[in-house]
């Protein structure tokens, strides 16, 4: 390519002439007094000026002999990029297009920006004073911060269902320096998101939940809660999680369906919108099952994919929370009768405290007394089986008279569900009663 540079060429270019109405070129026809088409000196530099142009942006200089140079110029030409000069505020992100876009673009897009402000958390863009739309990582949900450092980042738009709910959003193609979003890993070679790495599902910091009398409603808190879409699956760790139950309600917030159970147990569920950013709790019975790690019902609200059991509550005959406190994994009630006996108990007896303790529950704790006749030496055993694991033995002596010994176990393991066993001995005197009482629980 090369600018005309014979004898009959001008050193400066003409003025453009007034635009008349568009047409096509043609040869003309004589027989019917057509006449060709003029190719004007305008038409022909402009022609030349939009080519020289383009090789001038690449940086390339006019050749007669080389025919390859617009071709060279395109592609170079299409390696650049304008970059932006961000004009917004931190989060707040907009820029001015040469010539202003009208309207939002379609999808894909570019945007090359120089921001100037790093992002503190979400953000939005709005180019040439049009209409903000939030910006998202490369995992398609909102930015949390630092996303965006001070530099030079790329965005794409991108409008599709289910990110923004349709109605677009700018996606994070580069960021020079940014820390990048990705989505949930679930197979072995993805990257992982920093919410799942050593996410176990249920895994709590510093849970808590405080019923002082019975009541449907009750608030769980805790610094930290693990959730999984699965056990294995995707993870989010829930951080600073405080939400109200109520078990008068279904949905998120209440029952997942029907009513609380009546003398039971209700299992408590964090459950997590990842959509929306939306956490909440849902309760269900878990009277006669035992609750999953990981909600397993076919009644979970719309738009939540993630949960973790967070609590297993004894329930009152009225169907509302019984008073109790709970502390991580750890729920303990008032005492309650588990047995009790006039007589010795010999060798080692089941006692079932399914009343008492959920089905999920791992071990428990409580006190024990015994009482005997007359000079004695009494003791009475807890156990997590009949063969005595885990065994916590209450002991006392008496002379004459009669005695009464009491003390506490705690933490028995819990082999056989909802189950533990107790035996007493007695040398010398006579044996005249026994008692176990449960206090708490782990789940």
């Amino acid at each position: 390519m090369y600018q005309i540079d014979n004898s009959t060429a001008v050193a400066t270019i003409p003025a453009s002439t007034a635009a008349g109405t568009p047409g096509y070129f043609t040869d003309g026809n004589p027989a019917t007094g057509v006449p060709a088409t003029i190719m004007p000196a305008e038409y022909q530099n402009m022609l030349m000026m939009e080519i020289i142009n383009v090789l001038a942006a690449a940086g390339i200089t006019p050749s007669k002999s080389n025919f390859t140079q617009l071709l060279t110029a395109i592609k170079a030409v299409g390696r650049q990029g304008v970059i932006l000069a961000d004009t917004g505020t931190a989060g707040a992100y907009a820029a001015a297009n040469t010539p202003a876009l009208t309207a939002l673009p379609a999808s894909g897009y570019i945007q090359r920006i120089n921001i100037a402000n790093a992002n503190p958390g979400a953000s939005t863009y709005a180019p040439d004073g049009l209409a903000p739309k939030p910006i998202y990582g490369l995992g398609l949900q909102p930015l949390q911060g630092g996303e965006l450092p001070v530099g030079v980042a790329v965005l794409m738009y991108l409008v599709q269902a289910g990110v923004n709910g349709g109605n677009g959003a700018w996606i994070i193609v580069e960021s020079l320096g940014g820390a990048s979003q990705v989505a949930p890993a679930t197979k072995s070679q993805h990257s992982i998101q920093l919410a799942q790495m050593a996410a176990v599902v249920g895994g709590i910091r510093n849970g808590k939940m405080s019923v002082t009398a019975a009541s449907a409603t009750a608030t769980f808190t805790a610094d930290e809660v693990a959730v999984k879409s699965a056990l294995g699956g995707s993870a989010w760790l829930l951080n600073n999680f405080s939400k109200t139950i109520n078990l008068a309600t279904t949905g998120a917030g209440g029952m997942d369906t029907g009513t609380a159970p009546v003398s039971g147990f209700i299992a408590l569920y964090a459950i997590y919108n990842p959509a929306t950013g939306v956490g909440a709790l849902l309760a269900t019975n878990a009277t006669s099952v035992t609750p999953p790690e990981v909600y397993g019902g076919a009644n979970m609200p719309a738009g939540y994919i993630a949960s973790a059991l967070v609590s297993t509550w004894p329930s009152s005959a009225s169907g509302q929370f019984v008073a109790a406190y709970q502390i991580d994994r750890q729920i303990s009630f008032s005492f309650a009768t588990a047995a009790t006996t006039s007589v010795g108990v010999g060798a080692p007896t089941a006692i079932s405290v399914a009343t008492l303790i959920p089905r999920n529950a791992k071990s428990c704790s409580g006190w024990a007394t015994v009482a005997t006749s007359g000079s004695s030496y009494a003791s009475l055993n807890v156990s997590s089986s009949s063969t005595l694991i885990g065994l916590q033995q209450i002991a006392g002596a008496s002379n004459g008279g009669s005695g009464t010994s009491s003390g506490s176990f705690s933490m028995v393991p819990l082999i056989t569900m909802q189950t533990i066993y107790w035996s007493s001995t007695a040398t010398g005197g006579t044996f005249t009663s026994a008692s176990v009482y449960l206090s708490g629980y782990t789940f």
